[in-house]
């Protein structure tokens, strides 16, 4: 299940700008793991004329992305903020696109999809809502389709663990802006997130029926390519 409301990450007080921002800042390697989906989508996605499904689409930084690589792509922008859904809608338009509001771990969807997305959002799924994600995007996918998950892991060596959440809050005391911000994110790392390892996640995957790319992981920031 969904561990956490809107109102808890305090997305109802930030303004679309300051959240790109913030989230930039705050989650170590966002900037990679997005070059990193940019460069899959250029090579192996160019030119096709596909669903696309954001699973969390927080202000659109994911999807707007993709939507500059593949301009006929159909997107459907899921989050349970409408704060963020308004952010969404600024940055990628009407055009091709269909805005939902809700917890996607509770909505049905009526249609299959060549990819889906979630970038930075699954680890606010507990372990028994992460397992049934995993399976409701398998079955969302066609024939082919390819899931692209980016999102914040631990590990399951402890040591291992200690060492990179202490990269992460050092990453926070680094980038935050201001004393408000570092406390804000501080807090939503430490009390908010419910991070699990990212061995037993490639494992869930795999027993889904997914086939794993690894295409990096470092500190507690993993991007997979899973293809069905």
């Amino acid at each position: 299940m969904t561990t956490i409301t809107p109102s808890q990450l305090n997305y109802d007080h930030y303004s679309g700008t300051k959240y790109d921002c913030d989230i930039v800042n705050s989650i170590p390697h966002h900037r990679k793991i997005h070059h990193l989906i940019a460069n899959y989508a250029q090579k192996r996605l160019l030119n096709k004329n596909i669903e696309v499904l954001d699973l969390g689409v927080g202000t659109g930084i994911t999807s707007k992305l993709l939507q500059n690589i593949l301009p006929s792509a159909k997107f459907t922008a899921v989050d349970f903020s409408k704060q963020m859904l308004k952010s969404a809608a600024r940055k990628l338009g009407k055009d091709n696109v269909c805005y939902i509001f809700g917890d996607y771990a509770k909505l049905k969807f009526n249609q299959k999809f060549d990819l889906i997305v979630s970038v930075i959002g699954l680890h606010h799924q507990d372990t028994t809502g992460k397992k049934k994600m995993f399976k409701k995007i398998f079955s969302l996918l066609k024939p082919g389709g390819i899931f692209i998950f980016g999102d914040l892991v631990t590990y399951k060596n402890k040591y291992h663990a200690a060492y990179n959440n202490a990269l992460h809050f050092h990453h926070l005391v680094e980038k935050s802006s201001n004393k408000k911000t570092l406390t804000e994110w501080a807090h939503h790392h430490m009390f908010l997130n419910d991070l699990a390892p990212i061995e037993d996640q490639i494992d869930w995957l795999k027993k889904v029926g997914f086939k794993i790319e690894i295409k990096f992981i470092k500190t507690n920031t993993a991007l997979l390519i899973c293809k069905k």
